[in-house]
């Protein structure tokens, strides 16, 4: 197949992202260390900020003098410039957030949803929190919502298929639901799978991890080769729905023995975090896992307890060779963890093709 050409526009556009993403990473260069990391002649360097800094994106700060000759400038990203909202809906509550361009959280609007909530309410109230945390915003700073949200569900299509434990919550268009409520542009996601991309952005993480949320569900998202894995169908990470015990007690999925069923039965947190080893166990064999993050409101509970305990069933549980350690670590990313990953998601569009 002949590759495809890059038209001159779309070279511009691409070398912007490149440079604000060089800027993001490193939190400030110098037009010269842009050329050394992109690649780019200085020339080129120099015509790209002059575009972009009549855009409002970027400050310019003098460096301190250090000997003879002019001290050099750094480039700065304005987190101001733009701004990109994240919300988190889960099965009791929802939460919404505005972050900056540089992806630090500025405000936060949150509350309980009521037993058997229905879309529209759900709707409403990411709507109203939205509109809470815009009230005082210039809509051209404003790039989109994120949502992560309970699955299944299919992240291209903007619908939530089948939430589990969730009675009628059935193939609803939430994406264009919201888009139509807000007048943003949406990017629906499985909560999940936003959670690892909040550990993941800006910075790529090399690690094979299965990022573990344990709160009113459990679920994983999955980071292989420094990507967020969804697989062809958008619902990879379903791992709270993995049979640990044949003849265990009936899942709200309709299986037996599920790693969420058993683990909610458990008596005490140590009991619990056990159950979640032993399927984590098999879930590092099949994708050859380097690294486990914990996080969610039950590990924050008795964090050492599930940290410790998961990591001694990896350990008794996996035969592999010293040179195949696994690290099992507590994420270090508050309640707000999948807001966050939302909100990331839509900034990472911009970075991509900042226009």
């Amino acid at each position: 197949m002949a590759e495809t050409g890059v038209n001159l526009r779309g070279l511009r556009r691409h070398n912007r992202a490149l440079l604000l993403g060089h800027i993001l990473r490193a939190g400030g260069l110098s037009r010269v260390e842009l050329a050394q990391r992109s690649g780019l002649t200085q020339q080129a360097v120099s015509k790209i900020v002059s575009d972009l800094l009549p855009e409002g994106l970027l400050d310019v700060e003098r460096a301190p003098a250090a000997g003879v000759g002019k001290p050099r400038t750094m480039l700065r990203l304005r987190a101001e410039a733009r701004c990109a909202l994240g919300a988190q809906l889960d099965r009791d509550g929802y939460l919404v957030l505005r972050t900056g361009l540089t992806g630090e959280v500025e405000e936060i609007v949150e509350g309980p949803l009521p037993i058997g909530f229905s879309p529209e309410v759900a709707v409403t109230a990411i709507a109203d929190g939205v509109r809470k945390l815009l009230a005082d915003v210039d809509p051209a700073r404003v790039l989109g919502l994120g949502v992560g949200a309970v699955g299944p569900l299919d992240h291209h299509a903007g619908r939530v298929r089948d939430a589990t434990n969730m009675p009628g919550w059935h193939d609803v268009p939430l994406r264009d639901l919201l888009a139509e409520r807000t007048g943003l542009p949406v990017t629906l996601d499985k909560n999940t799978n936003s959670a690892a991309f909040a550990h993941a952005w800006p910075e790529e993480t090399a690690a094979a991890t299965a990022v573990v949320l344990v709160g009113t569900g459990i679920g994983v998202g999955l980071l292989i080769d420094g990507r967020v894995y969804r697989g062809p169908r958008t619902n990879a990470g379903e791992f709270g729905h993995t049979t640990i015990a044949y003849a265990g007690p009936r899942c709200a999925c309709g299986r037996r023995g599920c790693v969420e069923v058993m683990h909610r039965a458990a008596g005490t947190p140590h009991d619990a975090a056990r159950l979640l080893g032993i399927g984590l166990a098999d879930l590092v064999q099949v994708l050859d896992l380097e690294r486990i993050v914990l996080f969610g409101r039950t590990v924050r509970g008795a964090p050492e307890i599930y940290r410790e305990t998961v990591a001694g069933q990896l350990r008794d549980l996996l035969p592999v060779p010293y040179w195949q350690r696994i690290d099992v670590e507590l994420s270090d990313l508050d309640e707000e963890a999948v807001a966050l990953g939302a909100a990331f998601e839509v900034l990472a569009g911009f970075y991509e093709d900042p226009k």
